[in-house]
């Protein structure tokens, strides 16, 4: 009887450390000055007044920029307004994105212009004196991949897609094959899995004719839940959360009919929709995360679409989430339908090689903006093999026992979640507890046998 009640004790006191210290470990302890109100109609307030007398926008203190201007463009659409009707000095952003169609040289540069121009309502086979579907179409390969990268493939399925381009069985099935044993997608194959190419891919798989309640869709799903920080968002090579990564995890959970504003979703009593929310300003920008704010306008453009719960391709009808159709959310005054997302700078290690991904961000250094056309969107450092497989510098190439991103474990150079400490305090636990009674029953066996 004393070995039962000093293990009966020892489970009790497991049980009220594990209680008290899980709450410290998975705590955010971070100010957040959120802003009130519609968070949408704030938002296109914001990026209303980035607009350039080019009809472009830039960054504050910065020139106009393609892409920007791109995911602007589908901001605006997302909110419901005509992109065409936004004019300064009389120029539009489709007259800055047409006089610079000479400037798209990437296949992410055809993907992202194709997007905003089916978004605005524009013509992507007679754009800027270019023909984008036909230019992206050429680059899908006999086994169905488009492009080199996972990145390029999702992407160029959304754009195609949204020019009401029939997208061959070949290319989803390729996308299907690229999905990781954890159920997750990365930005190139062979690569550990991220909840930013993650939502990507479930959008594109959306695009080609998965079913929202799919094998691929559900397994995406699973590792995003994983992928998950106490704060509500998601993160991508980091310790805390990001409005980049869960902008896009929230596409591509509303892409597959969830809800992300719903207590399914909810973490510590916060779903992605309220850590977004809560990175909106006073001003109606969206700052990258609780550490940064760099390139406000561009994290802003991102977040809309997010916020309003609208997965790429855009469409006029609302998203079917978990079996219905939602309220119409483009009602500013109804903030419960407003939610607050956006794409922003992730790690501080990046290089030339991004500026082939589609719709990646550029890290930063603590305290350093990063102007948007120094890299391409959001990938990390990776070398310039054609391959784009993790090669020297990629965060999956050390060979570790993590390096295909399993659930709730640090794919790489940093924190995918915020499941780890508190995983590891359980197991600890569970082999303690284990091994003691062990140890007691091996000396009552002993004893008995005197």
């Amino acid at each position: 009887m004393g070995m039962k009640r000093k293990l009966v004790a020892l489970f009790m006191a497991m049980a009220l450390i594990g209680s008290a210290v899980a709450p410290v470990l998975l705590s955010v302890g971070s100010a957040r000055v959120a802003a009130a109100g519609d968070p949408v109609g704030k938002t296109i307030e914001y990026l209303k007044g980035r607009q350039q007398t080019d009809g472009g926008f830039g960054e504050p203190g910065r020139d106009s920029s393609n892409q920007l201007t791109g995911w602007v463009v589908c901001a605006i659409a997302a909110a419901g307004e005509d992109p065409s009707s936004w004019r300064v000095t009389g120029k539009s952003p489709l007259d800055y994105l047409s006089s610079h169609a000479g400037d798209w040289t990437t296949l992410g540069d055809l993907e992202r212009s194709c997007l905003a121009v089916c978004s605005a309502g524009a013509d992507p086979r007679s754009f800027g004196g270019r023909n984008l579907v036909a230019e992206i179409s050429a680059q899908i390969k006999s086994d169905g991949h488009l492009g080199d990268m996972i990145n390029d493939h999702c992407w160029g399925l959304i754009a195609l897609s949204a020019a009401g381009e029939p997208i061959p069985e070949g290319c989803r099935n390729w996308l299907v094959s690229m999905q990781n044993i954890d159920g997750g997608f990365s930005f190139a194959p062979e690569s550990a899995s991220d909840p930013d190419d993650t939502g990507a891919a479930m959008q594109a798989l959306k695009a080609a004719g998965e079913a929202p309640g799919g094998n691929a869709m559900e397994r995406a799903a699973f590792f995003l839940r994983f992928c998950q920080s106490s704060d509500g968002g998601f993160c991508w090579q980091s310790n805390s959360s990001n409005v980049a990564s869960t902008a896009w995890a929230v596409q591509g959970l509303s892409a597959a009919g969830e809800d992300p504003d719903s207590t399914a979703w909810s973490k510590s009593g916060k779903t992605p929709l309220d850590f977004l929310r809560d990175m909106q300003q006073a001003d109606g920008h969206i700052r990258y995360s609780d550490a940064s704010d760099s390139n406000p306008a561009w994290m802003t453009a991102e977040a809309v679409p997010a916020l309003l719960k609208k997965p790429y391709p855009l469409s006029s009808e609302p998203e079917a989430q978990n079996g219905e159709v939602p309220s119409d959310s483009s009602d500013s005054s109804d903030s419960s339908q407003a939610t607050t997302t956006a794409d922003a700078p992730a790690d501080s290690s990046w290089d030339s090689f991004a500026e082939d991904a589609l719709f990646t961000f550029p890290a930063e250094p603590p305290g350093e903006e990063v102007a948007p056309e120094v890299v391409a969107d959001r990938e990390p450092k990776r070398s310039s093999d054609s391959s784009g497989a993790g090669s020297s510098g990629s965060p999956d190439d050390s060979g570790n026992l993590f390096a295909m991103g399993a659930p709730g474990v640090n794919s790489g150079n940093g924190n995918t979640g915020g499941n780890v400490p508190l995983f590891l305090i359980i197991c600890g636990a569970f082999i303690t507890v284990l091994g003691l009674i062990t140890l007691g029953l091996s000396k009552k066996r002993h004893s008995r046998q005197y």
